[in-house]
């Protein structure tokens, strides 16, 4: 399959990584609605949260701030003491959102980094998904891939 920019690098990482054709098309539509594959995406509501604070951001410039340290760990974790999604899967929760940070410090690379989110991502349900890892391995159906992702990644409180 052929995709152009973060969709191209997207599908060929996960591809490498050992997931199925349809296991890889069932994680990257998840992830084009979560994110539209944009690794540098700021929640919207943290976006409008923080200027209704006084301070004004946009992705790129929120992201400048935390690859700079002018927007801190803990406020890159919790803006305003509260969760919201950023980057590729718009990971949300301190704990998860802190493995991705350190991972990106550790490296020295830019909070948005492609590559280190999908690094990122597939560390994470290797480690702590193993059931949507392996669904995503040896599925070969993408329904079924959209809704391990879903509903035991993902797992919205509203999810049937």
């Amino acid at each position: 399959m052929r995709f152009t920019g973060n969709m191209d690098l997207i599908w060929k990482h996960l591809i490498a990584t050992g997931y199925t054709p349809e296991g890889t098309a069932g994680l990257m539509g998840n992830l084009f609605a979560e994110s539209d594959c944009n690794p540098a995406l700021v929640e919207k509501l943290c976006l409008k949260r923080l200027r209704e604070a006084g301070q004004v951001y946009d992705d790129a410039s929120y992201t400048a701030g935390v690859d700079s340290g002018a927007i801190s760990r803990s406020a890159f974790l919790s803006p305003l003491g509260k969760h919201y999604g950023y980057g590729l899967a718009q990971w949300t929760t301190s704990a998860r959102k802190a493995a991705l940070y350190d991972l990106c410090k550790q490296r020295r690379v830019s909070i948005s980094d492609l590559r280190t989110q999908l690094d990122y991502l597939c560390i994470e349900l290797r480690e702590s998904f193993r059931k949507v890892d392996r669904g995503l391995r040896t599925t070969r159906s993408i329904k079924e891939a959209s809704d391990i992702v879903l509903l035991r990644f993902e797992a919205p409180a509203d999810a049937q």
